[in-house]
């Protein structure tokens, strides 16, 4: 990630992204990309999420991320990017610039009794 990049959104809507991702998809890594990132976002861009995954998202976990963002209060829309599905072209030029989201919960196990 490039040391100057920053996300061009206000902390209540990161908060808002951040909360239906923890609750929808905790387990993956989440990458924003794109205008909102370089500095070139307008007013009403887009935000361009890219979820980190060796396999591809589920039908299910991709329909309800859509809606939550799309029912959001959130004043612009949300694309999502499965990273498991991109080209290796667009995943170099995502590489260059951008910002970390959330990053993929890590599991502790608890240990077994004796």
């Amino acid at each position: 990630m490039t040391s100057f990049a920053q996300l061009d959104i206000k902390s209540e809507e990161l908060a808002i992204v951040k909360t239906i991702l923890q609750q929808l998809v905790p387990d993956y890594t989440v990458w924003a990309f794109g205008s909102r990132v370089k500095g070139k976002a307008k007013k009403y861009s887009d935000l361009d999420l890219a979820i980190i995954s060796e396999e591809p998202l589920d039908f299910l976990e991709r329909d309800r991320l859509k809606e939550a963002f799309s029912e959001s209060d959130l004043p612009w829309r949300v694309d999502l990017l499965d990273w498991a599905t991109t080209s290796e072209d667009f995943r170099e030029i995502i590489r260059k610039v951008y910002v970390v989201i959330q990053e993929k919960e890590k599991t502790v196990e608890k240990p077994t009794a004796l």
